[in-house]
């Protein structure tokens, strides 16, 4: 889908939010070793990872547009018709939930494959993500999980901009 804009942001940050919270909380279930096993072998520790709010989506999750507070495209684009559905599929995988000063403003979710591409969930803010003090020099990397370590490590002297691969 490219275009997704947001008919009902407080809708959109609702569902958001509830699917950050269950999938954070599927993380630390049981049973979920894979997950956690990929983030150790990330060099995330587990406070970092729960500092972050990272959690898990074991299987692909078909969403309604509108039930998250998207237009639907068909609406946006009628010729599109044909290649456009009224639905958004939430793919396995690890969730970054891209929160600043409180507010969720993207959500990513990431393979279990070190060099697998990320998944912008519909909704999200299409700007890059910025953590740490914007007034500490900026690192621009290119993958979510080299963003992640760095982030880690140098929370309190750099600011880190994460390019993430779609």
């Amino acid at each position: 889908m490219s275009a997704d804009p947001l008919k009902d942001p407080i809708l959109w940050k609702q569902k958001a939010s509830a699917f950050v919270t269950r999938t954070h909380r599927h993380l630390w279930g049981k049973n979920n070793e894979d997950p956690q096993v990929f983030l150790f072998q990330e060099d995330l520790t587990n406070q970092f990872v729960k500092q972050m709010h990272l959690g898990w989506n074991k299987h692909g999750q078909t969403r309604r547009l509108e039930k998250w507070g998207l237009d639907d495209p068909k609406k946006m684009n009628p010729r599109d018709n044909d290649r456009q559905t009224d639905s958004f599929l939430l793919p396995p995988g690890i969730v970054f939930p891209y929160i600043v000063e409180k507010e969720l403003m993207a959500l990513w979710i990431h393979p279990l494959d070190p060099s697998g591409s990320s998944f912008i969930v519909p909704g999200s803010a299409k700007t890059p993500i910025r953590m740490g003090n914007q007034k500490n020099p900026i690192k621009v990397v290119e993958g979510l999980f080299e963003g992640l370590r760095l982030f880690q490590e140098n929370q309190e002297t750099l600011c880190i901009e994460i390019r993430a691969r779609q």
